[in-house]
């Protein structure tokens, strides 16, 4: 069985080409149980995509790639969901 995890909408500025339910729709004609929408730096087509899988009987898995800039020459990008916190900061936690 697969189940994609890592779809980006195009609510990902230059990740993803498809709306959320174009690909919930594709994902379910597929026979995918479930399907992930990681968007970039935000959760934007999550709603639609939620309620798009709820309609189409697939379990909707919802996350975020955050790009984060530390003091120092390299930028990370981190994947949501199952990351460990390596130190605090304001507001949050830094994962790597």
């Amino acid at each position: 069985m697969y189940i994609e995890l890592h779809a980006a909408s195009a609510f990902s500025f230059l990740d993803g080409a498809s709306l959320p339910e174009a690909l919930v729709e594709r994902a379910a004609a597929l026979g995918y149980p479930a399907m992930a929408l990681l968007e970039r730096d935000g959760v934007y087509g999550a709603p639609r995509f939620h309620q798009a899988a709820k309609r189409a009987g697939l379990k909707a898995i919802v996350g975020a790639e955050l790009t984060l800039a530390e003091p120092g020459p390299f930028d990370s990008r981190v994947i949501g969901g199952g990351a460990q916190a390596r130190r605090p900061v304001a507001g949050g936690t830094i994962v790597r």
